[in-house]
């Protein structure tokens, strides 16, 4: 045989012979046509898994694993191995696909696309190297068993090295969101860009807390999983802007934060609706909207307070509490065997009777939750400084004689006409009318009035009026 005759695949000679000749050459010319391949393969995985494409790196990486991919299976059809051997280049582009939180099923599909691409290639090479019919067909087969068996191999062990980074991955995540979550609920100082990126959510907008749970143990089902889905809906329905941040409390609680971009209210009409239509038992306690780093433990914390309101209420209560509407309640059940007197410092009166401080009393159980909602509920007007000292006592006065500016001025001694200014003075520092939101108006003032500094602002703290 001719130097020439052994490098050139055999036509119709014995179909073994041929056959392993075939094999050969179409290897030979894999790896003649490396880069055809390799990009063929690139382009396959690219055009039907765009998000394997979406940042440099990620796109970087696929590219090489599809370059080394192609000069191993290369080498295992030439040389006939018992197996392919896996580049470095795969095993790191699984890795960043792991830590970058694609399903398994990505990694699964790109590995099949990548099979199909180089069979493809390799089978429409075959058939123009020999017009002998049965060693193509048997070339083909042998083909696509190697291939078939090898590259199976390589799956198993690239999804083995993906579930092991992604557990590894989410722990170290999961340990280090819940850590800056802590630090930020605690108002320990973070640095908010790299805060964001830990926790995937943005801090520079507007959230709404949510705390979600069941009481319904059933260990057959994945509880917090439920409760997340709980969250999306809930997201969902207010049309949030980007995903909400979940983090799991205990096996059966779960915090969560869902962004608002820059929407100041929230419909929880319609969000009780979607938790009515819920088939297992989910109760959902809401804060109310509050912006930037401050909002983001504020809300958490109004979220908590509905909580106390729900699980005082039991299971005969709502199965959505937000705190708009529960406000001075919460404050009542921080303590629900709360003693029926306190002490509000030098300043405050000599005689308490209970029957003068009623529901302040239960309040008082939490002076610092006190204190933050009196400052939701009045705004300025919470400033410790005389001036809002004198509003909130002709405000207090006015709303204990049913709205009357006759019988207020009577009360105070003044002029009809200056109760109606310092009441209409009143409602601008609201930003409402007097009349909206009157029982807790009414419990905000009397907070103010039996605890004066213990729930006011110091002046440095207040929030401008509403414009």
């Amino acid at each position: 045989m001719t130097e020439h005759e052994a490098d050139t695949p055999p036509r119709r000679r014995g179909a073994g012979r041929g056959t392993r000749a075939l094999v050969r050459a179409v290897a030979e010319l894999a790896a003649t046509h490396h880069a055809e391949i390799s990009q063929r393969m690139f382009a396959r995985i690219a055009g039907e898994i765009d998000a394997m494409t979406t940042d440099r790196p990620t796109r970087d990486a696929l590219e090489r694993a599809a370059a080394d991919g192609v000069t191993a299976v290369t080498e295992f059809l030439r040389d006939d191995r018992p197996e392919i051997e896996i580049p470095a280049a795969s095993f790191a582009l699984v890795r960043t696909l792991a830590r970058q939180g694609f399903p398994i099923s990505t990694v699964d599909r790109s590995n099949r696309l990548a099979q199909d691409s180089i069979l493809r290639w390799c089978l429409e090479v075959l058939a123009g190297l020999s017009d002998d019919a049965e060693a193509v067909m048997q070339a083909g087969v042998v083909i696509l068993t190697k291939l078939s068996t090898g590259i199976d191999g390589v799956s198993l062990r690239l999804l083995a090295v993906y579930e092991a980074e992604r557990d590894t991955w989410l722990s170290n995540r999961n340990v280090s969101r819940s850590t800056r979550i802590q630090d930020i609920l605690a108002g320990r100082p973070v640095e908010v860009g790299e805060a964001e990126a830990t926790l995937g959510y943005r801090l520079g907008q507007r959230h709404l807390g949510v705390i979600v749970w069941t009481e319904e143990i059933d260990t057959t089902r994945n509880d917090l999983s439920e409760l997340e889905q709980a969250v999306t809906a809930l997201a969902d329905e207010l049309g949030a802007p980007a995903r909400p941040l979940f983090e799991p409390h205990d096996a059966h609680t779960g915090w969560a934060w869902i962004p608002l971009g820059g929407v100041e209210t929230v419909d929880t009409d319609a969000l009780g609706d979607v938790v009515a239509g819920w088939d297992r038992t989910v109760t959902v306690a809401l804060g109310a909207p509050q912006d930037g780093i401050g909002g983001f433990v504020h809300t958490h914390e109004q979220a908590e307070h509905a909580q106390v309101v729900a699980r005082a209420a039991g299971a005969a209560g709502p199965r959505l509490v937000p705190i708009t509407a529960v406000g001075a309640v919460a404050l009542m059940c921080a303590d629900l065997d709360a003693a029926r007197t306190w002490a509000a410092g030098a300043a405050g009166p000599r005689l308490v009777p209970i029957t003068a401080v009623g529901a302040v009393a239960l309040m008082c159980a939490d002076l610092d939750a006190a204190r933050t909602w009196v400052a939701d509920v009045l705004g300025p007007l919470a400033a410790h400084d005389p001036a809002a000292g004198q509003l909130r006592h002709t405000l207090r006065e006015f709303l204990a004689n049913g709205g009357s500016y006759v019988a207020t001025a009577s009360r105070l001694h003044l002029h009809r006409n200056s109760v109606a200014y310092r009441i209409n003075k009143a409602e601008e520092q609201l930003g409402r009318s007097v009349r909206e939101g009157r029982l807790d108006l009414e419990n905000a003032l009397a907070l103010c009035h039996w605890l004066g500094s213990a729930v006011l602002t110091p002046v440095a703290e207040v929030p401008a009026p509403p414009v």
